[in-house]
């Protein structure tokens, strides 16, 4: 009898004995695991603090790049780069069209009546700067702000109805939607993108070298 108990009271202390490392080794993970988490929230805060501060100094030398490049105020520039990005339209895209369109020059007039930065036509304006809320006023094409609004609105509106296709795009831009469509069914049997415009393949150009250049000046 006195085995009977002797021996059920080492298999209960075995057993308490048992669950105790455990809870133990289990409590020892866990704070292995809090430490592991903790550190790792730390390394990815880090990253994107590390990321953010990289990005606002990234977007700095471009501003300085633009105004290098454009000669236009240093603000104009900063519009430029932040309009850009808040359409998630390529800013070297833009520089592109800007150089083929008016040679960076806010009071370029074209033959058709296109004027400023992008050389718009009132048929493209109007109805962009009346979907913006803005009162359209043809004067103000020449004001450098209201310019390049409209110029990027309209980029940003044709990359969303193309779904990104550059040469779509541009040759848009240049030619309007309806002569896109024109284009392309004069070139339909043609075997490369019938899409490609002499416009696009030089704005594209423009805009190669332009990044070329900052990555240059960035270094």
């Amino acid at each position: 009898m006195r085995r009977e108990k002797y021996l059920t009271t080492l298999l209960v202390m075995s057993m308490l004995s048992y669950f105790m490392m455990v809870n133990m080794s289990m409590t020892a993970d866990a704070e292995d695991l809090s430490k592991y988490y903790s550190k790792s929230q730390d390394s990815r805060i880090e990253n994107m603090i590390f990321n953010a501060r990289q990005a606002f100094f990234d977007e700095k030398k471009l501003i300085k790049y633009i105004v290098e490049l454009t000669k236009l105020d240093y603000s104009d520039c900063e519009f430029i780069v932040q309009e850009s990005k808040n359409d998630k339209i390529d800013p070297f895209m833009v520089l592109g069209v800007l150089k083929k369109e008016s040679n960076f020059n806010p009071s370029a007039k074209g033959i058709a009546g296109e004027r400023g930065l992008g050389q718009l036509m009132e048929n493209t304006a109007k109805p962009v700067a009346e979907n913006l809320g803005y009162i359209y006023d043809r004067d103000k094409l020449f004001d450098i702000r209201y310019n390049l609004k409209l110029t990027i609105t309209q980029l940003e509106y044709l990359k969303e109805l193309y779904q990104g296709d550059v040469h779509k795009i541009l040759t848009a831009y240049n030619r309007g939607q309806q002569g896109l469509v024109d284009y392309i069914n004069s070139r339909k049997y043609n075997n490369e993108n019938p899409s490609i415009s002499d416009y696009s393949s030089e704005v594209l150009q423009f805009a190669a070298e332009y990044k070329e250049e900052f990555d240059n000046f960035n270094n």
